[in-house]
């Protein structure tokens, strides 16, 4: 028995050791905290770093040697950035993972649990409160969620739990409920590498359906300068946004600016099923005519929402994310 006990000891001083030598350790002088993979045979190993990035917490996790998606903690502001590919600059649309009001300042989240699961992936709890204008709340929220991540297929996966506990009606809040927000960047008509002149960006087109794609909303996809504000009139128990991704081709030195180097941004899809068949979750996205040949920007904001004439305060759904990369990514040129 003494022996197996110091084995094992000797085992896992071994792993620390070459944990500490790993270039992804040494990589910056700002790495703030590594927490060491779960290894097992025929188990992926998995692993979170933390990073300050001028005074925003960024949660890096990695799937062995490939960094899959970061958890930002931008003082109190939840938001998740798969980067599924190997493309270096595969980082597109990201997913505000919080409810807020209308014209809020999203605030007040918190990091609960932030863990390595052996054999399963990278498991979070999250909470905080609604956001309401620029520094109040109206209310409460939970998440769970854990994540994996597929190298051979290029794929992340997160399923879990997502609460909302309200203040009181939304009639008395003023406003409709927004369930989260995606933010993305649509170019139009912008310079292209190739010297023509199109539509690029981080997006191509938004896929937008009752579950899982199996019924799909009025008018989806939508494509952004198509139809700036949009806010179709169905309602769902379930829903269903997919966010394809594109190969970013924009001639940025034709626009004044230094030149970008081309990458190809990945798809994200999140799914809400509602506890509540009668929740009447409602799609919404707006697109900035005004930032829309500005490659910076998040100038696409997409927020499901529940309108304020729902008499609920508490909405319970399962939630699903899934992100992929796009194909020819790591194998072919972009364009």
């Amino acid at each position: 028995m003494g022996f197996l006990k110091r084995s094992k000891l000797t085992h896992l001083t071994i792993v620390l050791i070459l944990l500490l030598l790993s270039p992804k350790v040494q990589a910056t002088n700002k790495m703030l905290l590594f927490l060491p993979a779960i290894m097992s045979h025929g188990y992926a190993s998995y692993t979170i770093s933390q990073f300050n990035n001028n005074g925003s917490i960024e949660y890096r996790f990695f799937c062995e040697d490939h960094h899959f998606m970061t958890l930002v903690d931008n003082n109190g502001t939840l938001i998740l950035r798969p980067h599924p590919g190997v493309d270096i600059n595969g980082w597109g649309s990201s997913w505000y993972a919080q409810p807020f009001l209308p014209g809020a300042v999203l605030k007040h989240s918190v990091i609960r649990s932030l863990e390595v699961q052996k054999g399963k992936g990278i498991h979070l709890v999250a909470t905080g409160n609604v956001s309401r204008g620029t520094s109040s709340s109206y209310g409460s929220w939970d998440m769970t969620l854990d994540f994996s991540y597929s190298k051979a297929a290029k794929k992340i996966k997160g399923s879990g739990i997502y609460s909302i506990h309200l203040a009181g009606l939304l009639s008395a809040a003023g406003g409709d409920l927004n369930l989260y927000k995606i933010a993305s960047n649509y170019l139009d008509d912008v310079p292209l590498l190739s010297g023509n002149t199109g539509d690029t960006g981080d997006m191509k087109w938004v896929e937008i359906a009752h579950g899982m794609a199996t019924e799909p909303f009025a008018f989806s996809p939508w494509v952004p300068p198509d139809n700036p504000g949009f806010f179709p009139s169905d309602r769902t128990n379930q829903l269903m946004v997919n966010v394809i991704g594109n190969c970013n081709d924009i001639d940025s030195a034709a626009q004044g600016y230094a030149a970008i180097t081309p990458a190809f941004k990945p798809s994200i899809k999140v799914v809400l099923a509602s506890h509540d068949a009668e929740t009447g979750i409602r799609y919404g996205s707006i697109y900035n005519l005004d930032k829309r040949k500005d490659f910076w920007e998040d100038n696409v904001g997409i927020t499901p929402i529940i309108l304020q004439s729902s008499t609920a305060t508490s909405f319970s759904f399962d939630v699903q994310l899934e992100s992929s990369a796009l194909s020819g990514d790591g194998s072919v040129p972009c364009p």
